[in-house]
């Protein structure tokens, strides 16, 4: 078990699944074509996007990697770790090449490209990319996703076929899935991040970021109607924000952080 969850987390597929569940389910609910090109598109270049910055990451982190089971796993598959990011970067490039291109899939995937690279890549005067100054870190994470959820949309050229309650509950149940991950990561983030956790510590951050996801659902529930996945999401919103973080459990805990947004993807993809 502990073996497979550490290549699906830390190889990022599991984010990525996520993602890709929005992807697939929210087209699937207004009728998008080309799905399965978009799904693979979304799903690898998620991977390229994380690896990327874990890569970064990992050189950056190098003298603490002995206490950081991800980076120790990370530095000991180095050479996978580059396979697996060339893959999918490559991959996606290709699947980029099929996707019908329109005037807005070009701003939406450029934006994209800008954030993804500006957050990952070392920036002068900013140190480790944007994600070092204040605030920056959460908010264009949940962008992005929410970018990479409007791309079909925009191919078929029907981004007015998109509720307000759609971007916005994408923005804030992704904000709130980032605040379990800061507050794992306030050992060896830099004070002036002001993540939600180091500004009014993890105990509130719990609070703080599973009253986020119950705002992000109840405005998914005013859009799809009830369904049963509705309270097996909050069970495991509960369990990922409001458990506290412990070492020993970080494969399991990653895993129920991220489940969430795969689950609401799902609810779209059922009704």
């Amino acid at each position: 078990m502990r073996p497979a969850l550490s290549i699906l987390i830390y190889t990022n597929s599991w984010v990525a699944l996520c993602v890709t569940s929005l992807v697939y389910g929210i087209g699937t609910y207004f009728h998008l074509r080309h799905l399965e090109l978009f799904a693979i598109w979304s799903f690898t270049g998620t991977i390229s996007a994380y690896q990327l910055h874990r890569l970064f990451r990992l050189r950056q982190l190098k003298h603490s990697v002995r206490s950081n089971r991800r980076l120790l796993w990370m530095q000991n598959t180095y050479t996978f770790q580059i396979t697996w990011f060339l893959l999918n970067f490559l991959s996606c490039l290709v699947c980029t090449l099929y996707i019908p291109m329109t005037k807005e899939v070009i701003v939406l995937i450029g934006l994209n490209t800008l954030i993804v690279s500006l957050y990952a890549l070392p920036v002068p005067l900013i140190g480790n990319g944007l994600r070092n100054i204040p605030f920056a870190k959460n908010i264009l994470i949940s962008i992005s996703w929410v970018l990479i959820v409007f791309v079909p949309f925009a191919s078929a050229k029907r981004l007015d076929l998109i509720p307000w309650e759609i971007p916005t509950l994408l923005f804030i149940a992704a904000f709130a899935q980032i605040i379990p991950f800061d507050s794992r990561d306030i050992p060896h983030d830099r004070k002036s991040l002001f993540t939600i956790p180091q500004l009014i510590g993890t105990q509130n951050a719990k609070y703080v970021g599973f009253f986020l996801l119950v705002i992000a659902l109840v405005l998914q529930m005013s859009l799809l109607g009830f369904h049963w996945l509705l309270p097996f999401t909050l069970f495991c919103g509960a369990i990922g924000h409001l458990i506290s973080f412990k070492v020993g459990y970080q494969l399991r805990l990653e895993f129920i952080w991220d489940l969430p947004l795969g689950l609401m993807g799902l609810w779209f993809l059922l009704k």
